[in-house]
């Protein structure tokens, strides 16, 4: 008699991927805070002191471009799926969503936070599910060409044993560029249509729209570049600070740890580390965190809190 092959049910599939992030966010942690022993804090509180007012303002108003165009990420999918939210609200709710994400993702669940902000205001699930995919592909194009630029560009030089050579980031450079050449050349080709994603129908943007959403997120990832170049000391320019931050973007992701806590720091100590001053470097990066995660996370639970009870006093679009 045949036996039959093993097979893997979803909630197994489920608890499995349960397990393997619990497992990462457990390793990663314990090397951030293996990490963290060595550091002198209080050479990096010396260095957060000597930030004056006049510094901190100028690296807050270059986070609002960043901020706004977060704002804005919802947007490409009001215009897509045709619904009658305010343009104003729609912007609360995209600043929420995104903020609230960014810090909390793993806590919150960040698509289920996304549908829950929607939910008061009667849209189907469908068109919620096409306005996040689209504010996700918006967020994300950005940091494609970006990245391939920069990667292409001028790759970082990193430490031995600790990732590819500058000739295998050079390639990931350009493919990521390609990559966004055929996206932009899909939405001149067929924009306009229909495509499934994740049993959801999703409406391939024009290449009007796909211009708009790189430049939003272009917009996004080049502000935040601009605030960690004003505060990390010396001369190390936006250029070689970008592919950093490409990096730990990705490495906060895949750490499933809040808001990248501690990883986005160790990223930066371990790329920029032999030409800033650690103390002086970890104290950028901890300002960074305070003016672009922390402030706007303040700002998104006041409209959060706003919106939920304004919500039920509207009527259903």
């Amino acid at each position: 008699m045949r036996a039959n092959p093993l097979q893997i049910g979803p909630r197994t599939t489920a608890w499995l991927k349960r397990a393997l992030t619990i497992a990462v966010v457990i390793a990663v942690s314990a090397y951030v805070i293996k990490e963290a022993r060595r550091i002198d804090w209080a050479e990096v509180a010396e260095a957060a002191r000597s930030y004056g007012p006049t510094a901190l303002t100028a690296a807050l108003l270059l986070s609002l471009p960043g901020q706004l165009s977060c704002a804005c990420l919802d947007l490409i999918g009001r215009h897509a799926t045709r619904h009658e939210l305010s343009i104003p609200r729609v912007m609360l709710i995209s600043y929420t969503g995104y903020f609230f994400s960014l810090n909390l993702g793993a806590l919150v669940g960040g698509l289920a936070f996304r549908y829950h902000l929607y939910a008061p205001y009667g849209l189907s699930a469908l068109r919620v599910g096409q306005i996040i995919a689209l504010s996700v592909l918006t967020n994300w194009s950005g940091y494609v060409l970006v990245a391939g630029a920069v990667l292409a560009y001028q790759p970082p030089e990193l430490l031995a044993n600790w990732g590819p050579g500058t000739a295998v980031l050079r390639g990931i450079g350009f493919l990521l560029i390609g990559l966004a050449a055929a996206y932009f050349a899909l939405c001149a080709a067929r924009g306009g249509t229909r495509l499934r994603w994740r049993n959801s129908d999703l409406l391939l943007p024009t290449l009007g729209i796909a211009t708009a959403q790189v430049a939003l997120s272009i917009t996004n990832w080049a502000s935040i570049g601009a605030v960690l170049t004003w505060l990390i000391p010396g001369d190390t320019g936006w250029l070689e600070i970008m592919p950093v931050l490409m990096i730990s973007a990705i490495a906060g992701i895949w750490s499933h740890v809040p808001g990248g806590l501690g990883v986005t720091e160790v990223v930066f100590l371990n790329m920029l580390g032999h030409r800033v001053a650690v103390g002086e470097l970890l104290a950028a990066v901890l300002i960074f965190r305070v003016i672009y995660y922390l402030l706007p996370f303040l700002i998104s639970l006041c409209c959060y809190l706003y919106l939920q009870p304004s919500a039920r006093k509207l009527p259903a679009p």
